[in-house]
């Protein structure tokens, strides 16, 4: 969801005074003498060849990237980059129409040009495959991103994972990309995307139900991808979701798997025991949940609907979880990222970048 809901901006943020102040050169002064303090100081630890220090948030367990395998384009030549679009379909939740409708790329990056382009493939094919040294990572956008930018998305949390990853543990990324191009009237184009996760969460548990059940999963989900996440979850657990079911199962077995929700769109209490995704969390096995108190999208998280004006789960977690509450790791990155609902701020976060890693890798 990266639509920023805000009030009317005040057209008279300052009193008369204070715009007179603002006005005189003199009382700018201490600040301008504090930013060129900071710019000297830049310049000595770069004479010296050091870095000025910076304040690292300690992450457990601590994490140190091994040696990085072969890239070309930022890709590692032994893994595999995957798009699944669910935009061919629409809200479709009919398994003929997703079998056939589904759109399945493979990122293929040229060792000559390092370029990248993305080659048609069978969906079934990619899914079905099965290889236990392999890693199968599901990344989820959220709103407001239109075909193209999906794939860039994608890669960005690709690459921000590939800093910490183990030389050692190749990984199929999948991008499950869904209909969210920007509408028109900021307030209708939240809402019908709040509620086209649900069709689309269906679209998801599909997917991943064509995975082998023994195959070691990590999911992130972004804003209303989250939502997707959970949703999906859900259903694969033998939920309803508003009237959505998965009525075949093709791995009815499952093992756990890992998720990592990044300023999550969805209501703070959904994963609670007999809530609206409820039954999500007895298909999770550790789930890392990053949160932000001052993130204005998750402040304003009630207008997404008509009922009620709940608590966003990214604002600072999901509640109401009772004995499953063992299994989420709740973060708070408010004094990193602030008012901002921007993905690349959370993902330049110290130590998310690891953590992104040994959660959907099952790493730690």
């Amino acid at each position: 969801m990266t639509t920023r809901i805000v009030p009317p901006d005040d057209p008279y943020p300052y009193n008369a005074q204070q715009q007179k102040n603002l006005r005189n050169p003199m009382l700018r002064q201490p600040v301008l003498w504090v930013a060129l303090f900071t710019l000297l100081l830049s310049i000595r630890h770069t004479a010296l060849g050091t870095a000025v220090p910076q304040r690292e948030e300690a992450v457990s367990p601590a994490q140190t990237p091994a040696e990085s395998p072969a890239t070309i384009g930022g890709v590692r030549v032994d893994d595999e980059i995957v798009l699944i679009s669910s935009r061919p379909v629409g809200c479709s939740c009919d398994p003929d129409t997703l079998m056939s409708g589904l759109k399945c790329q493979r990122c293929v990056v040229s060792a000559e040009s390092c370029r990248q382009h993305w080659d048609d493939v069978d969906l079934l094919e990619v899914l079905q495959e099965n290889n236990p040294a392999v890693r199968t990572v599901v990344f989820v956008h959220g709103n407001q991103i239109s075909a193209g930018q999906d794939k860039q998305q994608g890669l960005t949390v690709y690459r921000r994972m590939m800093r910490c990853a183990d030389a050692n543990r190749p990984i199929r990324f999948i991008i499950f990309s869904w209909p969210s191009a920007k509408i028109s009237g900021p307030l209708r184009d939240v809402r019908v995307k709040a509620a086209r996760t649900r069709p689309v969460g269906c679209q998801l548990a599909w997917v991943l139900d064509q995975i082998p059940g023994d195959v070691p999963l990590g999911l992130i989900g972004y804003s209303f991808g989250a939502r997707v996440v959970t949703g999906a979850l859900h259903l694969l657990g033998g939920g309803n979701l508003g009237g959505l079911t998965l009525a075949e199962r093709a791995h009815p077995e499952r093992t756990p798997v890992r998720v990592v929700l990044i300023a999550a769109a969805s209501n703070a209490n959904w994963l609670g025991p007999g809530r609206y995704h409820g039954q999500a969390m007895t298909q999770i096995d550790k789930m890392l949940s990053l949160n932000n108190r001052s993130d204005i999208a998750m402040r304003w998280y009630g207008l997404s609907t008509r009922n009620g004006n709940p608590q966003a789960m990214g604002l600072c977690g999901p509640t109401c979880l009772g004995p499953q509450r063992q299994k989420v790791h709740n973060r708070d990155v408010s004094r990193y990222v602030g008012s901002s609902h921007d993905e690349y701020c959370y993902l330049s976060v110290p130590g998310v970048s690891c953590q992104l890693w040994n959660y959907t890798t099952w790493a730690e």
